[in-house]
């Protein structure tokens, strides 16, 4: 139940308008986890200085993967991917 639960918030998140966020530095090639919320932020937040984005969305199933896609392309990022692993969504972009 709980990773129905954050795959559907994680949706809704994807759809609404990014708030705008404080970036937040990270270690080129690290894998960030965050919730589904932080997205909401801008997924801009989590790039690295390379302008990499490496992001773990745990206990969420793939059903969330074209609403982040969706997200990612409105925020200008390209060679997107969103891939179920055995923790939840690997989500990489770049910008």
């Amino acid at each position: 139940m709980k990773r129905t639960l954050r795959t559907v918030a994680l949706m809704w998140d994807a759809l609404l308008p990014a708030r705008g966020g404080i970036p937040e530095p990270v270690e080129p090639g690290v894998l960030r986890r965050c919730d589904p919320a932080d997205i909401r932020g801008g997924m801009g937040r989590y790039l690295d200085a390379s302008g990499e984005l490496r992001l773990l969305v745990p206990d969420c199933r793939g059903l969330a993967a074209p609403f982040v896609l969706f997200r990612l392309k409105r925020e200008g990022f390209s060679r997107c991917s969103v891939r179920v692993v055995e923790d939840g969504l690997l989500i990489q972009a770049r910008r």
